[in-house]
């Protein structure tokens, strides 16, 4: 197969480029949220943004990432070619997992309206699934593909201005498939095309909540202290809200986080790599 029939089965890729940016909400984000809903003063007096705390300066090296999620369609191929019963693609806690659950497709497969049209992302997909089909991806492209960090997904989102969604620092329900405006399901990837993010990419905000490679740890963000170990069984954080998210947890800085084993019909992923 010739490299450009390789290339031509990846996603569109965003180029991030190297340098640092603010990882976290800063106190006067979180009065600012404050003064406009009760739900985030309720939060501020529980301690609830405390995950996304302190603000700090990350600096990353240039990545790329995908400008939409994993949709149906692209996923199938992992499906169809049998990739669930080929341990080389899968973490040795992922390898366990699918041989106690006999698993070869994801939650909600083929389900309506979950799978109604091949444009829509992919859900009902655990972290294991995801970082194999990055393995998959990976050899079948002859490159390098991977789960986004969380460090690389908020920058991607927000840019290098601190922004709290990836348009600016108000939430707009118009720019987003959320609880507050959206149709009560999944659209497909490239809907929403005004909540782009600094860097053109569709839907960081909304939809489905995505996937990163990234353990849960306390901030400050850290990659020497083993949260991006992709081995193990580890809580693994989750970003940018869904379908089904109200307002507050559709943000550039909300951190939220699962079991690696856990799905969801509002659970999605893109990919990263390096440029």
């Amino acid at each position: 197969m010739t490299e450009e029939v390789y290339r031509a089965r990846l996603p569109d890729l965003a180029t991030i480029p190297e340098g640092p940016f603010t990882m976290g909400i800063s106190d006067e984000q979180i009065d600012r949220l404050a003064l406009l809903s009760d739900e985030a003063r309720v939060w501020r007096k529980k301690g609830r943004f405390d995950r996304e705390r302190p603000d700090h300066t990350v600096g990353l090296p240039t990545f790329s990432i995908a400008v939409h999620w994993v949709t149906v369609a692209e996923y199938r191929r992992f499906v169809d070619e049998g990739a669930y019963a080929q341990p080389r693609f899968w973490t040795a806690a992922g390898r366990r997992w699918i041989a106690g659950t006999s698993r070869s497709r994801p939650d909600h497969w083929d389900e309506s309206p979950w799978a109604d049209d091949v444009r829509l992302p992919v859900v009902g997909v655990s972290w294991y699934e995801a970082t194999a089909y990055c393995a998959w991806l990976s050899e079948r492209v002859g490159r390098s593909v991977r789960l986004p960090s969380e460090a690389a997904w908020e920058k991607a989102a927000r840019g290098t201005d601190g922004l709290l969604y990836p348009w600016g620092d108000r939430f707009e329900p118009s720019r987003c498939n959320t609880r507050a405006r959206g149709p009560g399901r999944t659209t497909p990837v490239d809907g929403s095309p005004s909540g782009r993010s600094p860097y053109g990419i569709h839907n960081m905000i909304g939809n489905v909540s995505e996937w990163t490679s990234s353990r849960f740890a306390p901030y400050p963000y850290d990659t020497a202290d083993g949260r991006e170990n992709l081995e193990g069984e580890s809580l693994r954080v989750t970003r940018g809200g869904s379908w089904f998210s109200p307002d507050l947890r559709a943000r550039a800085t909300c951190r939220r986080m699962n079991d690696p084993w856990f799905t969801d019909h509002d659970l999605g992923f893109r990919i990263a790599g390096n440029v």
